[in-house]
């Protein structure tokens, strides 16, 4: 991963933010994509790309509660040690079951009232989010997002 983000993928992040906020937690959030079809979850790319660097991207707009706290307690992901996941020794995620008491804590600071959501039902509902701006950047999606050439379709 590269030391920037592309408005696309913001957006796409933000959207999978608010997923966290409303309805899963990192893992499952990621897993359910995969499982899908993405090649890698949105979770561990930011992690990837270092979730100071997606936080300093968000110019212009008010970032998640859940990634300004996580950028201010040093979580700033795998460059640093952790981040949606841990990553013991600079290995592979690993998860962080302290994730999910932050996040929880966010969306009852921010009187979200949750709905859980699991599997097939967090793709879609991620989908009818995103779904447009999916539509309008094949190219990019595949690109950046890590999306399924073949499940067009299916949005």
């Amino acid at each position: 991963m590269n030391g920037s983000v592309a408005p696309l993928q913001d957006a796409f992040w933000q959207a999978c933010e608010q997923m966290l906020m409303d309805h899963t937690n990192p893992w499952e959030l990621d897993a359910a994509l995969v499982d899908w079809g993405y090649g890698l979850g949105p979770c561990e790319a930011q992690d990837l790309v270092g979730l100071d660097v997606v936080l300093s991207g968000r110019s212009g707009s008010t970032p998640s509660p859940i990634l300004a706290r996580m950028v201010t307690e040093g979580r700033l992901g795998k460059k640093g040690g952790w981040g949606y996941y841990r990553y013991p020794g600079g290995g592979g995620a690993v998860i962080d079951p302290l994730i999910e008491d932050l996040i929880l804590e966010e969306a009852h600071f921010a009187k979200r009232a949750r709905q859980e959501l699991e599997g097939s039902d967090l793709v879609t509902r991620l989908h009818s989010l995103v779904g447009p701006m999916l539509l309008s950047d094949a190219e990019g999606v595949v690109t950046l997002l890590h999306f399924p050439t073949d499940k067009f379709d299916l949005i």
